[in-house]
């Protein structure tokens, strides 16, 4: 979506009246809240990742190791198909 963010002493007034600052949004064809712009999606998929059911009584060191085996694979994945996806000047940053 483009959007317009109005300005100037006269929309400042009035979004303190009102409480808040409204914002336009325009789509495809200019439609207002219309057709969004075509985007590019890239899916890739990885190795499954097995999990072992452990019923009600979860350790966290286990959750932990499966959290690190996941965090690991999802670099993988990112590093394996950033540069077909246009991503290769990129580092992945998980927080």
């Amino acid at each position: 979506y483009l959007y317009w963010i109005p300005r100037g002493s006269l929309v400042n007034k009035f979004a303190r009246a009102i409480g808040f600052l409204p914002i336009f949004f325009a789509g495809r064809f200019g439609l207002p809240f219309g057709i969004p712009f075509p985007q590019n999606i890239h899916v890739v998929i990885g190795r499954p990742i097995y999990v072992p059911r452990e019923g009600d009584n979860v350790q966290s060191e286990s959750v932990e190791k499966y959290h690190a085996l996941f965090l690991e694979a999802m670099e993988g994945l990112f590093d394996r198909h950033k540069e077909e996806a246009g991503y290769g000047h990129r580092k992945l940053k998980i927080l």
